[in-house]
């Protein structure tokens, strides 16, 4: 069948390393300079949120904020790591939402500063993946690859203050594509329809069907087969399957993971995204390259700032397999995405944390960062603040909930702290599924094996 050639431009978005910025780097502490704070980002399409509300913090407080953004990761983690090293740091480094990140030596710490009336205005879940969990400690203690930085960390430490927040669980569609085969804003009823919408736009068109960031072992699962397991078994098997107490290759429980074998061998999955990253997967569906995309609200600020007309979207929640156990909506809470930390080396420490409380929490700057960035708030907002927000992202703001029916990301679940190696292992196999070399019976048996094997070394 033929395909359009995957083409890895970003349609505007630069992958190469870039730098935006307002002025020439000046030095604001130098008499009779004008004040300064410098902030780095790899985020190119939250750069117009933070120069808005940039240009707004400039009004209240005379400090101009001048934004530097690399692209893509690996290049502005290199240059924060190398910069950390030099003590060349910027004000404010923008990450994310993290802990254990390899340089909190060189961070100022917001342990006390961001004290628990401080916390209680952001969302429930907003400081989940910062602060320094007990957990965490114990296993970085034993982990050879973990930093002498990462293993000095004491619980309950924290070194960033959590700015957006999002979730998962959502499919874009491209009406473009799908109006040639008679599906235009057709929702597939559940996840066997999936497959038939997207093999079927394979097979009768030029284009791909369902397009993922293949190339990350973890994306699938995290993002929509964690979902689908927990839904189709129920809560209550899902975490079993973690404490040793279900197998994954029981009749009942192998289902999930082999409607995704079913959907990689439908000719379902775009060719060649075995070798995708998030910024090449979406890129390839703004390109108008596939139907279907795996993402979730942060997704669309993203195609949208790659220039893709958005009249010819639609989206819907990852459907359901068929006989699932949980069969209510899903209840999905917001986790935090990125963050904002402030070197010790920062000769603008009041004004950097004053920003960070601005774009986080002030009811001017919260709008303006996060209409211009495109991004969901992790500050709770009264009515009028949620007002300001454009239309989209009030209606994204207000789905989020914080009683989940379903915690995606199973390192963040309470029930699966300590137990990462077998799903690590778990999302390689999903790995080689995609690509042929490994069937579901195999993926599930290695991941009893796995797991067993970590409760028998009291990885618990």
């Amino acid at each position: 069948m033929k395909r359009r050639v995957l083409t890895i431009a970003l349609l505007g978005m630069v992958m190469l390393s870039m730098v935006f910025t307002g002025c020439q780097k000046k030095d604001s502490t130098a008499a009779g300079e004008k004040k300064v704070l410098s902030l780095w980002t790899w985020k190119v399409a939250m750069t117009p949120g933070f120069i808005a509300a940039g240009e707004l913090f400039e009004q209240k407080t005379g400090y101009k904020l001048e934004v530097e953004a690399y692209t893509p990761d690996d290049t502005y983690r290199q240059k924060v790591l190398a910069a950390a090293n030099s003590g060349d740091l910027p004000d404010l480094i923008h990450w994310w939402a993290t802990r254990g990140v390899n340089f909190e030596n060189v961070l100022t710490e917001f342990t006390t500063k961001a004290d628990q009336s401080f916390r209680d205005k952001f969302s429930s879940t907003a400081f989940s993946n910062s602060v320094v969990r007990e957990s965490d400690v114990r296993n970085w203690a034993g982990d050879p690859e973990r930093s002498d930085v990462v293993k000095a960390l004491k619980v309950g430490q924290l070194y960033q203050i959590p700015i957006d927040v999002g979730g998962f669980f959502t499919i874009f569609a491209n009406n473009e594509i799908l109006r040639q085969v008679g599906l235009e804003n057709k929702t597939p009823a559940d996840y066997e329809e999936f497959i038939q919408f997207a093999a079927k736009v394979a097979r009768d068109t030029e284009y791909g069907g369902f397009v993922f960031a293949g190339g990350l072992p973890d994306v699938y699962y995290n993002w929509m087969g964690r979902a689908i397991e927990a839904q189709y078994l129920g809560t209550d098997v899902s975490v079993a399957l973690w404490n040793n107490k279900a197998k994954m290759s029981d009749p009942k429980n192998i289902q999930p993971l082999k409607a995704f074998e079913a959907l990689c061998r439908a000719g379902a999955v775009m060719d060649g995204i075995a070798a995708m990253n998030i910024d090449q997967g979406d890129a390839a569906f703004a390109a108008g390259q596939a139907a279907f995309l795996l993402g979730g609200t942060f997704t669309y600020g993203q195609l949208s700032a790659m220039g893709m007309d958005m009249n010819n979207v639609f989206s819907f929640v990852i459907p359901m397999m068929k006989g699932s156990a949980i069969t209510k909506p899903y209840g999905i809470n917001p986790f935090p995405l990125t963050a904002i930390a402030v070197p010790q080396t920062s000769k603008n420490q009041d004004a950097a944390w004053d920003f960070i409380n601005f774009i986080a929490l002030d009811p001017e700057g919260v709008p303006a960062f996060a209409n211009g960035a495109y991004i969901i708030p992790a500050g709770k907002l009264d009515s009028a603040a949620i007002s300001r927000l454009s239309p989209a992202i009030q209606d994204m703001y207000t789905s989020l909930v914080d009683d989940p029916s379903v915690t995606t990301i199973v390192d963040n679940d309470p029930n699966n702290i300590g137990r990462r190696l077998p799903h690590e292992e778990l999302y390689k196999d999903m790995q080689r599924i995609l690509i042929g070399e490994m069937t579901a019976e195999q993926a599930a048996a290695n991941y009893d094996a796995n797991i067993a094997a970590q409760w028998a070394a009291g990885r618990q």
